[in-house]
């Protein structure tokens, strides 16, 4: 007589990224509108909001033409698949810091917002907010600018 051995077939275990690609699937099916109401850190970006200038726009080339130029903003604007909740547009303002384009609540509102993970002097942060300031208003005249910087007259 002979024996023959079977082997057992190996216990099935879950892929390990079965349950992140899940994740990032229900993530990725998330709307625009969900991503605007986890503000002020939108896109969970991280890093300190310096500040954010609102204004309006339709975006078309020529406006992306007048932000690319005036701020050396890099965009990338091109429809995609699903809503994407990256900044359609990025300008580095220092080493620990950047200015980001991201979308409003609603159509045809946008924002310039600063973010950094370092310590910028306040006069650094007012000359952006200003030279972002002075961008959106060439998009929208209603955009409103920063006020003048308080200094200290005893230093």
């Amino acid at each position: 007589m002979s024996a023959i051995a079977t082997i057992p077939p190996a216990p099935q275990r879950p892929h390990p990224f079965a349950s992140r690609a899940q994740e990032s699937h229900r993530a990725n099916t998330a709307t625009h509108a969900d991503y605007v109401a986890l503000d002020p850190n939108v896109q969970r970006r991280g890093g300190v909001v310096l500040f954010t200038v609102p204004f309006t726009s339709a975006m078309t080339d020529a406006d992306l033409s007048v932000l690319a130029h005036v701020l050396d903003l890099s965009t990338h604007m091109q429809p995609k698949m699903r809503p994407d909740p990256n900044s359609p547009g990025v300008a580095r303002l220092d080493h620990f810091s950047g200015l980001f384009l991201e979308r409003g609540a609603t159509e045809g509102q946008w924002l310039l917002r600063a973010r950094t993970w370092g310590r910028p002097a306040v006069q650094t942060v007012h000359e952006w907010h200003l030279l972002a300031a002075l961008a959106a208003r060439q998009l929208d005249p209603d955009a409103a600018l920063p006020g003048q910087l308080q200094t200290d007259a005893a230093a």
